[in-house]
C-alpha cells in the first residue's frame, strides 16, 4: 500500500513559500496593526495614481489590440495542444466558467451601482449636470467601458501566452511560462520563482478585493431586506459560508463542480435579465442598449486614453485605473485556469469565447440594468440615487428590484448569485494557485500530464484548504482595516508590476510566432511551414542588395 504523503512532500517549495510567507505577513499586519495598514496602503495608492496613470492607459489597451492580432491574424488558426488534441467540453459550458471566472461578484455588485453613480455624480470632464438627460445618457456607456473589451483582455492577453507556450511550448503549468518566448529556459530559475510568487500574492489581494465587496452587498442586503445589523460579525459568518462553500466545491474539481456552479450561475444572470425585460420598461431598455452599444464604440479609443490631466479630479484613478489594475491583480491565475479550458481549441476561438462573447454579455448586463434603474429614478419617481445615497452602493441591486414585483425574491435571488459568483470565482483560483504550489505537476523534466487524465489534473486537496482559507482571511482583513479604501489601495498596488509582467509576455508572444518553428512543438510541419513562409514574404529580411541602396548618413552625423 502506497504510503500517504504529507503535506510537505506535495509543495513546490521554492514557488510555494515565497507567496505564503507573504499572504502570511500581510494578514497580520492588518490583524495586529489595522490603522499603520490602512494608511501604507493609502499612501501606495495614491503614489501610484499620480506617476503611473498615462502607463496604465496605455498599457490596458495595447493588452487588448494584442488580444485582436493574436486571434484574427494568419496564427489564430493555431490549435492548442496540436492537431490531435480535442476538446473536453461544449462551448457553451466553457463559456459559462469563462464568464464567471472573469467578472465574479463584479457585474452583480456594479451593474446598477456603476451606472446610479455616473448618473447622480457624472465626471468632470462630460461637462453635464447630474440626474439630468444628459448623465442619463452617458452613465451606461461610461460603465460599460470599465467592465467589457479591457477587462477581457487584459485576461486573455495573459492566459493566451500561458496556453501556447504550455500546450505547445511543452512548459509548466506556472505563470512564469507565459515568459518562455522572452527568458527561455531561464523562466525556470529565480526569475521564474518571483514571477509565480508575486502572480500567487497579487491574486490574493484581488480575490480579497472581491470578496470584500461581495460581503458589504449581502450583508447590506440582509439589512435592506431583513434589518439585520451590519456588522463584523455578520462578514465573518458570510466569509464561513462562501469559503466553505468554494473550498468544499474545489474538491470536486474542474468537470464537477466548477463546471455545474457556473451553469448555475449563468441561470440566475439571464433569470434576472429576462424579468426586468419582461417586467421593466421593455421598449426603453430595448432602445437604450442599442444606443449605449453605438456610444460605447463610438468612445472607446477617447475613454481607452483619458488620463484627468487637465481637470485633476483624481476620477481616472479611482474608476479606469482602479478598475484595470484590479483586473491585472487576477489575470495571470485567472489566464492560468482559463489554460485548463483551452485544450483543443484554437487561438482564435479562445479569443472569441474568452474575450468577444463575455464583453458583449457585459455591454448588455449594464444596459439592461442600468438603463432600468434610472428609468426608475428619473421618469416614476422611485428615487434610487437617494437610496443608494443614504445606504451606500451595496444596496443598488436591492433598490431597483424594489421598484417590481416579487421584490423580496428577486432580492433573494441577487444575493444567492453574488455568492454563487464569489464561490465559482475562488474555486477556480483555488484549484490553480493550488496547482502551481503543487510538487511535479504539469510538464516537469519531459513527463507531460495528460490533459484527459482528470484525477491528474486536479490539486491534492491540502493545497486547496491551504490558499482557500488564505483567501477568505484575506479579505477579512480588508474589510475589517478600511473598507473599500483598503480594498481598493490593495489591489492597485498589485495591479502594477504584473502589467509590465504582462506587456513583456506579450512580446515573448510576438517573438515565438515570428520565430514559430523553434517554439511550436506540437503543431503540424505543413501548418508551420505554411506560416513561417507567410511570415517571411511579409517581412522579408534585408539583402546586401537592398541594405547597399539605404541612403548614406549626411557628412558630419553619426552613422
Amino acid at each position: 500500500m502506497e504510503k500517504k504523503k504529507g503535506f510537505l512532500s506535495i509543495i513546490n517549495k521554492m514557488v510555494f513559500y515565497p507567496p505564503a510567507i507573504a499572504v502570511v505577513f500581510f494578514i497580520l499586519l492588518g490583524i495586529f496593526i489595522p490603522e499603520q495598514f490602512a494608511n501604507g496602503a493609502s499612501a501606495a495608492l495614491s503614489w501610484i495614481t499620480t506617476n503611473f496613470t498615462w502607463f496604465y492607459a496605455i498599457g490596458a489597451t495595447m493588452l487588448l489590440a494584442f488580444c485582436f492580432w493574436a486571434g484574427f491574424s494568419k496564427y489564430g488558426r493555431i490549435k492548442l495542444g496540436g492537431p490531435d488534441a480535442v476538446p473536453e467540453m461544449k462551448r457553451a459550458n466553457w463559456f459559462f466558467i469563462a464568464l464567471c471566472a472573469g467578472i465574479a461578484t463584479g457585474i452583480v455588485f456594479w451593474g446598477v451601482a456603476e451606472p446610479m453613480t455616473h448618473f447622480a455624480n457624472p465626471p468632470a470632464f462630460l461637462g453635464i449636470e447630474g440626474l439630468s438627460v444628459e448623465a442619463g445618457q452617458a452613465a451606461v456607456p461610461l460603465s460599460a467601458f470599465h467592465w467589457t473589451f479591457h477587462t477581457y483582455g487584459i485576461y486573455v492577453s495573459c492566459a493566451l501566452c500561458m496556453a501556447f507556450f504550455y500546450y505547445n511550448g511543452k512548459q509548466k503549468f506556472l505563470v512564469s511560462s507565459g515568459l518562455y518566448g522572452l527568458l527561455g529556459d531561464r523562466v525556470n530559475g529565480n526569475a521564474g520563482r518571483l514571477i509565480d510568487g508575486l502572480a500567487i500574492f497579487a491574486i490574493i489581494g484581488g480575490i480579497g478585493t472581491s470578496y470584500g465587496f461581495g460581503v458589504m452587498q449581502i450583508g447590506s442586503g440582509l439589512n435592506f431586506l431583513w434589518g439585520i445589523p451590519v456588522s463584523n460579525l455578520l462578514y465573518i459568518g458570510i466569509i464561513l459560508v462562501i469559503t466553505a462553500a468554494y473550498v468544499t466545491s474545489s474538491y470536486t474539481g474542474l468537470h464537477k463542480g466548477i463546471k455545474y456552479l457556473s451553469q448555475t450561475n449563468v441561470a440566475l444572470y439571464f433569470f434576472m435579465l429576462g424579468f426586468l425585460l419582461l417586467l421593466g420598461p421593455t421598449l426603453h431598455l430595448l432602445n437604450g442598449l442599442i444606443q449605449n452599444v453605438g456610444s460605447y464604440f463610438n468612445n472607446l479609443v477617447t475613454m481607452s486614453f483619458y488620463t484627468d490631466y487637465m481637470f485633476k479630479t483624481g476620477w481616472s484613478g479611482s474608476w479606469s485605473i482602479f478598475y484595470w489594475a484590479w483586473w491585472l491583480a487576477y489575470a495571470p491565475i485567472v489566464g492560468l485556469f482559463l489554460v485548463r479550458c483551452a485544450y483543443g481549441r484554437t487561438i482564435r476561438e479562445f479569443v472569441v469565447v474568452n474575450l468577444m462573447l463575455p464583453s458583449f454579455f457585459g455591454i448588455v448586463w449594464f444596459s439592461v440594468f442600468g438603463n432600468a434603474a434610472i428609468f426608475e429614478d428619473f421618469f416614476a419617481g422611485a428615487n434610487i440615487a437617494a437610496t443608494i445615497a443614504e445606504h451606500g452602493t451595496e444596496v443598488s441591486m436591492f433598490a431597483l428590484f424594489n421598484q417590481y414585483p416579487l421584490s423580496t425574491v428577486t432580492c433573494t435571488l441577487a444575493m444567492v448569485a453574488v455568492a454563487l459568483s464569489f464561490v465559482t470565482l475562488s474555486d477556480s483560483m483555488t484549484s490553480t494557485i493550488a496547482m502551481m504550489t503543487t510538487k511535479d505537476f504539469g510538464v516537469v523534466d519531459g513527463k507531460e500530464i495528460d490533459m484527459r487524465d482528470r484525477d491528474a489534473n486536479e490539486a491534492p486537496v491540502p493545497l486547496k484548504l491551504f490558499w482557500g482559507i488564505s483567501m477568505g482571511l484575506a479579505a477579512y482583513v480588508l474589510l475589517s482595516t478600511g473598507g473599500t479604501a483598503a480594498l481598493q489601495s490593495s489591489v492597485i498596488v498589485c495591479g502594477l508590476p504584473i502589467l509590465v509582467l504582462q506587456l513583456l509576455m506579450a512580446g515573448g508572444y510576438i517573438r515565438a510566432m515570428i520565430h514559430l518553428d523553434e517554439y511550436d512543438k506540437m503543431s503540424s510541419k505543413e501548418l508551420i511551414a505554411e506560416l513561417m513562409k507567410k511570415e517571411q514574404k511579409e517581412n522579408p529580411a534585408p539583402t546586401k542588395d537592398s541594405a547597399s541602396e539605404l541612403p548614406s548618413a549626411p557628412a558630419g552625423d553619426p552613422a
